[in-house]
């Protein structure tokens, strides 16, 4: 049973790749025969180049813009309700940081050693480079 699925398996993947490889190879030039037209800017006659640049600067001077809208009572009925919003800072000091823990730096506590020697339990503080801080999740 699992000898004819891989057989299956094999000859249909032949199939399709032989398939696929007739197709690519026989329309190779299909992007030849594309009817999508292609424009190139050749830097032709600086004449040309400058009657272009007049023709669209005489299109821009027929634009005629109607600024009556400003004058216009419900233009002038309208009321602005800007409110200035408070400089927020840009960055945290640690992205990585719970939300609302970002200034929060913790000192090390001391840890409670017990002394086999002198049989007296005392506390130790294990100073941390500059920069380091705690991380209670740790």
């Amino acid at each position: 049973m699992k000898q004819t699925k891989k057989t299956f398996l094999i000859a249909s993947l032949s199939i399709f790749t032989v398939l696929g490889s007739v197709f690519v190879f026989e329309h190779k030039s299909f992007a030849q025969e594309s009817q999508i037209a292609v424009e190139v800017a050749v830097a032709g006659n600086p004449t040309e180049t400058g009657e272009q640049i007049l023709s669209l600067l005489q299109e821009l001077n027929a634009i005629q813009l109607d600024d009556s809208i400003f004058s216009d009572p419900m233009f002038l009925s309208l009321k602005d309700f800007h409110i200035d919003l408070a400089e927020e800072p840009k960055q945290r000091s640690n992205p990585f940081a719970p939300i609302g823990q970002d200034e929060a730096v913790l000192e090390p506590t001391p840890v409670p050693v017990s002394n086999p020697i002198q049989g007296k339990s005392s506390a130790i503080s294990i100073p941390l480079p500059d920069g380091v801080t705690t991380n209670p999740y740790w």
